[in-house]
């Protein structure tokens, strides 16, 4: 299949691309080349084809990232110096001030750095959301014409309520139960005695098991319908394949014609699967390397001034730390909801024709 153009004004695969431009003008890359790079099995050059495309939005982050990581240890170490040294003070209360000063400017710091990250998973849920509500028809059209109306319809359903479970779940939920969590964090900070260290752990376990039982719900709900749908729609194209194979004289012609043309249908819809896949994860894959640094900044930060600060500056930025894991678990689910939906639906209708 060396020419897919074709086929990809047919499924509506132009205009899909069209509206992904409008919505990402800095994501630029020939999306028909990289279908007709998938459908011939040249998997690496479909993807160093995505990885081209996004160049353009590729900015630098490593400046921000050391000066949040240095500012950490200096305020660290600055922070340890007020405490472990509060005897050369006459009054107590100026090393205990001079602390508390300290404290409030690592918050500071931490809390820039952590809307920073909120936006950043703000950006991705909001991108991937829009991203399958564009790709979505598409795909169901081609899995009706390759497996059937029942399969179709089954999983259209499943995705759009994916997209409804992040669009309200994912944004207008754990979001800010993870943004609470943050502020519980510098809550419990000002106490020596940190009275909020459990209520910090049950919202961080809570927020866990959420995503871990949205993941299971969606998997296995989907796998459930996998064992009807296609069966279905399988016996309905036996039915059919039967009665055009009896048509006297032709039925061998037409029994073999309509087995390529399924067969073609299947591997249309395998590589509309496929490229959804890729793009979705090229269009996530920046941000959410933006999220793996801050995080990895902050907890490496709170590693090293553990060894010589108060408790409490280790353990704001520990969980601060925390908090921004979360936010890249969340960020990471809604991305897997999608692709691990995507490979079910491909696995379980590419063999029931």
């Amino acid at each position: 299949m060396e020419d897919n153009g074709l086929f990809w004004e047919q499924m509506g695969m132009d205009t899909a691309a069209l509206d992904f431009g409008r919505l990402f003008p800095e994501y630029t890359f020939d999306g028909k080349t990289v279908m007709n790079l998938i459908l011939q099995g040249r998997l690496w050059e479909a993807f160093r084809e995505l990885g081209n495309g996004i160049t353009g939005v590729i900015h630098s982050q490593t400046g921000e990232i050391k000066t949040l990581f240095l500012t950490i240890l200096v305020l660290g170490i600055i922070a340890a110096l007020f405490v472990n040294f509060a005897d050369l003070f006459q009054n107590h209360q100026v090393s205990d001030i001079a602390f508390y000063f300290v404290y409030l400017l690592m918050i500071a710091i931490l809390l820039k750095a952590f809307s920073g990250a909120v936006s950043i998973v703000r950006e991705i849920l909001e991108t991937v959301t829009t991203f399958m509500k564009l790709y979505i028809p598409t795909y169901m059209v081609a899995v009706g014409s390759a497996s059937g109306i029942a399969s179709a319809s089954v999983y259209y359903q499943i995705l759009l309520f994916i997209v409804y479970l992040i669009e309200w779940g994912y944004l207008s939920v754990l979001l800010p139960v993870v943004y609470g969590y943050m502020l519980l964090t510098i809550i419990n900070g000002i106490w020596m005695e940190e009275k909020l260290t459990l209520l910090l752990e049950l919202l961080n376990k809570s927020i866990s098991v959420s995503i871990k039982i949205t993941l299971g719900v969606i998997t296995g709900f989907s796998l459930l319908q996998a064992m009807i749908s296609p069966v279905i729609d399988s016996l309905q194209s036996s039915v059919l394949k039967k009665a055009m194979s009896a048509i006297p004289g032709i039925g061998g012609l037409t029994e073999g014609m309509f087995e390529m043309v399924i067969g073609s249908a299947v591997l249309i819809k395998n590589g509309i699967g496929l490229y959804i896949t890729l793009v979705l994860i090229v269009l996530c894959c920046i941000p959410v390397a933006k999220l793996i640094c801050y995080a990895a900044a902050i907890k490496i930060g709170a590693a090293l001034i553990g060894i010589v600060s108060d408790k409490r500056m280790t353990n704001c930025a520990n969980r601060v730390g925390d908090g921004n894991i979360m936010l890249l678990k969340i960020a990471l689910s809604s991305v897997s909801l999608f692709v691990i939906q995507i490979a079910v639906i491909t696995y379980t209708t590419s063999g029931g024709m």
